[in-house]
């Protein structure tokens, strides 16, 4: 759907229920591509929309990644296939996961597990193979930067980390339109039916508060997240405050947490906290470690818990 002039909406589905929102900037001199899902989604979704509307992929100018998930990435060498002059960009920070599979399931998905005792499945590994194809990026980007698609527009590239360091978010000054990514994550990341299916995975809490703070700062009427709704309206600072109070609890429940035992690993913690926190199935509850790392980091720098090692090497923390 066009959300506002000459932005489009995409819907593209993975994993069975799961949904994730690409967009589509046209204008009457450049075509931008916002993320490209996974590697199957180009051809199931991204592309069958733009011949809709009469444009073809090799018509793609610019290919604008705004981080480093695998559902934002995923299907980037088959847009570059097809498109073999757009520019790609990403964030500066954000460039090694995003130009590579191995460096992204390393760095990004098996973060947790040699710290805290976590593991992550060999099908989760394969499926990420088969799912993520990669290409190199053609241009970094800090923030701050003005993207020309027509003679009298053009977007301005934001720096909105919190989720990963290099988050970037797309604005329209024109619209007042936010093409927000996961700048802010809500209580859930919700599935194709706006039911919850994992943790709010953000990874750096005070940077994530921060980038809330400067959107709930802003002129946004429209504001179009990977994973939600669209948001229009009074519903846009009701997003950006759930997302902020939701990061603010989960603070609470592990200062609460580290009142009732002596020391906690992470694996406690996501045991303890899942339920007072979320309705997703608990298939999902390991997505809680981002989260609770976030918030642990951020305890632990002001002082109010204490970090150290159990018998098995593992990072434990008890109240200071």
């Amino acid at each position: 759907m066009e959300i506002v002039q000459g932005i489009h909406r995409i819907p593209c589905i993975f994993d069975g229920n799961r949904v994730m929102f690409v967009h589509l900037l046209v204008g009457t001199k450049k075509i931008m591509l916002v993320d490209t899902c996974l590697a199957h989604n180009p051809e199931q979704e991204i592309f069958p929309y733009m011949q809709q509307l009469g444009i073809q992929p090799c018509q793609i100018n610019y290919v604008l990644i705004s981080h480093s998930d695998s559902d934002h990435v995923g299907g980037n060498r088959i847009v570059k296939d097809h498109a073999p002059n757009s520019m790609f960009m990403c964030h500066k920070l954000d460039r090694p996961w995003v130009e590579d599979v191995t460096a992204l399931l390393e760095g990004r998905y098996k973060q947790f597990d040699r710290p805290h005792g976590m593991s992550t499945p060999d099908s989760f590994v394969h499926q990420l193979y088969h799912d993520v194809k990669t290409c190199p990026m053609d241009m970094t980007l800090e923030g701050g930067e003005q993207i020309w698609l027509s003679e009298d527009w053009y977007v301005d590239v934001l720096h909105t980390p919190g989720h990963t360091w290099g988050h970037l978010s797309v604005y329209d000054p024109r619209s007042h339109a936010l093409i927000a990514g996961e700048a802010a994550l809500w209580n859930a990341i919700l599935d194709k039916d706006w039911q919850p299916c994992m943790a709010p995975t953000y990874c750096y809490a005070d940077t994530y508060l921060a980038t809330i703070q400067r959107l709930l700062a802003m002129s946004i009427d429209v504001y179009s997240p990977s994973h939600w709704p669209l948001q229009m309206g009074k519903e846009v600072h009701d997003f950006l405050y759930e997302s902020r109070n939701y990061c603010l609890r989960v603070e609470e429940e592990l200062l609460n947490l580290s009142q009732r035992t002596e020391s906690f690993t992470m694996l406690q913690a996501i045991d303890e906290i899942c339920g007072l926190l979320g309705t997703w199935s608990p298939v999902a509850n390991n997505a809680m470690a981002y989260p609770i790392n976030a918030n642990i980091a951020r305890l632990v720098q002001r002082g109010q818990l204490e970090q150290s090692h159990n018998d098995q090497g593992h990072f434990i923390w008890r109240r200071a």
